[in-house]
């Protein structure tokens, strides 16, 4: 204001020459009626700030508050979301941790169980063999009786026949003699 109270107030400076010459001398008409538009032009800012400032002041008051009010609550949000920034950076590098932690938890799981797998699958081939061998000493044996069996059966019809086709009565009477004898031995004893 005070920059156009000096334009209107110093005419000569106001108006200049086109041409860059010298100035050429305003009147005072000119001046009264710069003076009276500007006292014009005051009143109706002073009007208008008397019939719009108030409710102009309070949306600009109000409108100051709610841009304060939201600058407030983005500050809030920034610094929470700050926050749960550095909170999540903090539990990435707790979880890279309990990651590595995981997987050398589940390698030494894994170990342990392909180690126990294999053992057990030793024991189970120990067992095998011991079974297939007792299994194998067993038929063994039951075909060793089996052979005794047959050949005794066999011996024993043999010497059935030679009995019945070669046996005497003098060979009956000697056998019993034998008997008796073996029996009067076993008496006395």
């Amino acid at each position: 204001m005070a920059v156009a109270a000096g334009v209107f107030l110093v005419p000569a400076a106001s108006w200049c020459a086109e041409g860059g010459g010298e100035p050429t001398g305003g009147s005072w008409v000119s001046l009264i009626f710069y003076v009276i538009n500007f006292a014009l032009f005051i009143a109706l800012i002073w009007w208008a700030n008397r019939r719009f400032g108030r409710p102009a002041q309070s949306f600009f008051a109000d409108r100051a508050r709610g841009i304060k009010e939201t600058l407030a609550r983005a500050e809030a949000a920034c610094r929470e979301a700050e926050k749960l920034a550095k909170q999540a950076a903090e539990r990435m590098a707790r979880l890279e941790g309990e990651k590595l932690k995981l997987r050398a938890d589940l390698d030494a799981e894994t170990a342990y169980i392909v180690n126990r797998i294999r053992q057990m699958g030793r024991e189970a081939a120990a067992r095998a063999k011991q079974d297939s061998q007792m299994t194998a000493a067993a038929m063994a044996d039951s075909a060793h009786r089996r052979v005794r069996e047959l050949l005794a059966e066999a011996t024993g019809r043999l010497a059935r026949d030679l009995l019945v086709r070669n046996f005497t009565s003098n060979d009956q009477v000697r056998l019993l003699q034998s008997f008796q004898d073996k029996l009067r031995q076993e008496a006395g004893r």
